[in-house]
């Protein structure tokens, strides 16, 4: 089906002065009121047409030019199934957009000459035992930050992002059974951020959380920010969504305090979004003053690490040269761009600026296609700065497409919906009665199997889940929760389900029953 002539040709008119005034191999539009004016209209047209045609729930845009906000709104709802609104109060999870905050603080250090970037593992965290066969000399921060640490991050991870279970004072301990990964290459991962934490931790009483308060988010007049989602009211969070047989229905948020951390773990409103883009373009500088050192902002954006693996040069429309301190240094259409996007469940966080241009978006989304929609819209913003002929009919055109995609997303998400409740209610072979009990682990923490109705459940940490049956004659189960997904196994030492399970393999990880 085609756009409906109305709304394209309102595009249309309205973009027609950016698009009338150079060829898309010009570098820059001047801004102007009227110039400014016109982009948010035509970036406002294209979401409120995304988010009326139920391609997202929920959609939060804010776009930054020359030193000011262009544009800043809300659309759709922040909860379906409550009906609350999003808007500029709403507060939008981060997920590992996180990392750009985190990076920039220990950017502050290096240049301030308190922590550089060389300095190794056995100087910044002299006190903490590694695994054996890991160099803890050649261990810098600059290998963490640029995700060329060589470590596996599963051990951390599961607590860190998911589960909770393992407090996060015991995660340095951890460090002891972290092991080398596969290969050497630049592999993306949560590690070298978590650990970033444990060294901020030692820098402000009440950790790497209150250090970012205090030196990154009170100079930054970023008043709106946190990483504690136990001061917030639950009307005031974004929360993911899952399809409903017309439009949503909002899904578990399972984010908690004790999952919120150093690599993905802060609420924000657009507003605050908006002023760390802006900061960032300006090297520094917000509402007219100087906060931070235009050498930290620079030494963020500089290039620490480039990739090595193809499958990290390229994300949807952008490409990326490699890593810096906390962003994705890339370039846009062959223009220098600096980039940090994040996931979880359903929502999706987009922060991406071109310092050439000084032009900066955010994104953010709760569901649905929306994920694909924050980059579109943030191309969108960036053709009609740069005065591309076709800006218009191509981001249209795209924003069409998932439309039409819709139907077909919808309905495989609602048939492995239906399939997901079938196998809930799906019994074990095995007597339910062998396999309760609580499993544990040093690495992982106490995991409780519960009677559900007819099969079983999980408690493990701030989870609360059913489990499925995947295959009840090979044993197979799998858990959706924490906005990820985990396989589980149960063994036996003699006969399966003969007697109490031993234990019970996760993700293959093994956690014994408890005696």
């Amino acid at each position: 089906m085609p756009i409906r002539l109305a709304w394209l040709t309102s595009l249309l008119v309205c973009t027609l002065p950016l698009a009338a005034q150079s060829s898309p191999k010009s570098t820059s539009q001047s801004s102007s009121p009227a110039a400014d004016a016109t982009l948010a209209r035509a970036v406002d047209s294209l979401v409120h047409y995304a988010v009326a045609h139920d391609i997202t729930p929920g959609f939060g845009i804010a776009i930054v030019r020359n030193g000011h906000m262009l544009s800043q709104r809300a659309y759709g709802y922040a909860n379906a199934s409550r009906g609350i609104r999003a808007s500029l109060d709403t507060r939008w999870y981060l997920a590992s957009t996180t990392k750009s905050l985190t990076g920039f603080a220990m950017a502050l250090l290096d240049i301030q000459g308190t922590l550089p970037f060389s300095t190794s593992m056995r100087d910044a965290l002299p006190d903490i035992p590694w695994r054996d066969g890991v160099n803890i000399d050649s261990l810098s921060v600059a290998r963490l930050l640029s995700h060329t640490h060589h470590l596996s991050d599963n051990v951390i991870v599961v607590s860190s992002a998911f589960t909770g279970a393992v407090p996060e004072t015991q995660w340095p301990a951890l460090l002891a059974s972290v092991p080398l990964a596969r290969r050497p290459a630049l592999i993306y991962s949560n590690f070298g951020y978590n650990v970033a934490g444990m060294i901020l931790d030692q820098r402000a009483r009440g950790g790497w959380r209150a250090f970012l308060d205090s030196v990154v988010f009170v100079p930054a007049g970023m008043k709106h920010t946190t990483a504690r989602l136990s001061t917030l009211p639950p009307a005031r969070l974004a929360v993911p969504h899952e399809f409903a047989p017309v439009g949503y229905t909002a899904a578990p948020f399972d984010k908690r305090d004790e999952t919120m951390h150093a690599a993905g773990g802060h609420v924000a409103t657009l507003g605050d979004l908006a002023r760390w883009v802006q900061v960032q373009l300006d090297t520094g500088v917000i509402d007219g003053r100087p906060v931070f050192p235009a050498a930290a902002v620079r030494r963020a954006h500089t290039l620490i690490a480039p990739h090595t693996e193809n499958q990290g040069k390229r994300y949807a429309y952008f490409d990326r040269d490699g890593w810096g301190a906390g962003w994705d240094i890339g370039r846009y259409e062959g223009e220098p761009m600096v980039s940090r996007f994040g996931g979880y469940a359903t929502m999706r966080s987009h922060l991406s600026f071109l310092p050439h241009r000084h032009i900066g978006v955010v994104a953010m989304a709760n569901g649905g296609l929306g994920s694909s929609l924050t980059d579109i819209v943030a191309a969108y913003a960036y053709d009609l700065d740069r005065g591309r002929d076709d800006a218009t009919t191509r981001a249209w055109a795209r924003v069409d497409s998932l439309r039409l995609r819709l139907p077909t997303s919808r309905r495989a998400d609602l048939l492995a919906d239906s399939l997901a409740r079938t196998q809930e209610q799906t019994p074990p072979v095995v007597p339910i009665s062998t396999l309760v009990g609580r499993y544990s682990s040093a690495t992982l923490g106490t995991l409780t199997i519960v009677r559900r109705g007819p099969s079983i459940g999980i408690r493990w940490g701030v989870i609360a889940a059913p489990v499925r049956t995947i295959n009840a004659a090979e044993g197979a189960y799998r858990v959706a929760a924490g906005g990820t997904e985990f396989s589980l196994r149960f063994e036996w030492n003699g006969e399966a389900g003969g007697a109490p399970a031993t234990a019970v393999v996760v993700n293959g990880s093994v956690l014994m029953r408890a005696r």
